[in-house]
């Protein structure tokens, strides 16, 4: 029995909101989730950040299990597939963009960012300044839009502030991390098709060379391991959350033979297609 995924796209929680931005407080979260208590997995197609102030909370994305605390804050970016935890006494925020207000430093962050406790109280306040400016008459519209789209470009770069990794990537060439930016978006568009790098090479007009440097200055792998990992993780999305046997998503991820792909997948994982399948459904 396959672990089915809902896939949500955004909208605004009201026809006079209408806003690309919209902030719960944990309170309104829970609410939400508890209307729905079989909630399972979603896949979004916007940009989430969940703050969380003070307590404890759980929350799964992509496999895996963050175990959030105070001060810790989750990215779940379009695409991901994630599952709210159970219900726990914690306190904070989570902040919904739309796909067009995604500022682009998000992608040189972690999914899971720890700050520390001067950090954490800066960011509390940037959540409770959005909150705030939110809930502001939406007659200008625009102008609102901008301000809170300006805000969470803030909240974006002192969440980077407090990552050591997106604090060495702002010392990289921007010609550089822009390519490498470039390479994972159309890696994340052809990734079932293109199993190499030349074809992204010559679709982005550089060398081979050229994406292997700009890879390991953003993110110290290969252009072909960026490559590889997403190809993994669609694999075990697919495994996980559909009911296709491994032919097809084998085919579905651009492998000649289905035999190529299971050699690909166990070389990978350590695991057959059928054992990640049946390690992820059992109770």
């Amino acid at each position: 029995m396959s672990v089915e995924v809902t896939p949500v796209r955004y909208q605004s929680h009201d026809d006079e909101y209408r806003l690309d931005v919209e902030i719960l407080d944990s309170d309104e979260l829970r609410a939400r989730v508890a209307k729905h208590p079989h909630r399972g997995f979603e896949r979004v197609d916007f940009q989430c950040f969940l703050f969380v102030r003070s307590g404890s909370y759980t929350h799964s994305i992509d496999f895996q299990t963050h175990h959030c605390t105070a001060g810790s804050c989750l990215l779940i970016g379009p695409g991901q597939v994630h599952r709210f935890g159970p219900t726990s006494d914690w306190d904070g925020w989570i902040l919904i963009i739309g796909p067009h207000y995604v500022p682009e430093m998000v992608d040189s962050l972690p999914t899971h960012v720890r700050t520390d406790t001067v950090l954490s109280e800066t960011i509390s306040e940037l959540f409770q300044r959005l909150t705030a400016d939110a809930a502001l008459p939406a007659e200008q519209r625009r102008l609102l839009s901008e301000l809170l789209a300006l805000q969470t470009e803030v909240l974006v770069r002192r969440l980077a502030l407090g990552h050591a990794g997106a604090a060495t990537q702002s010392h990289i060439d921007p010609v550089m991390l822009e390519r490498f930016r470039e390479y994972r978006r159309a890696v994340d568009q052809e990734f079932r098709h293109w199993h190499q790098v030349a074809p992204y090479a010559l679709h982005l007009a550089c060398s081979t060379k050229s994406l292997n440097r700009a890879c390991r200055a953003a993110s110290d792998v290969s252009a072909k391991r960026v490559i590889v990992e997403r190809i993994v993780l669609e694999a075990k999305r697919l495994l996980a959350h559909s009911t296709d046997t491994a032919a097809k998503i084998s085919a579905d991820l651009g492998f000649d033979e289905p035999t190529n792909f299971t050699k690909f997948f166990r070389r990978e994982t350590n695991l057959t297609p059928a054992a990640f399948r049946a390690a992820f459904q059992s109770p």
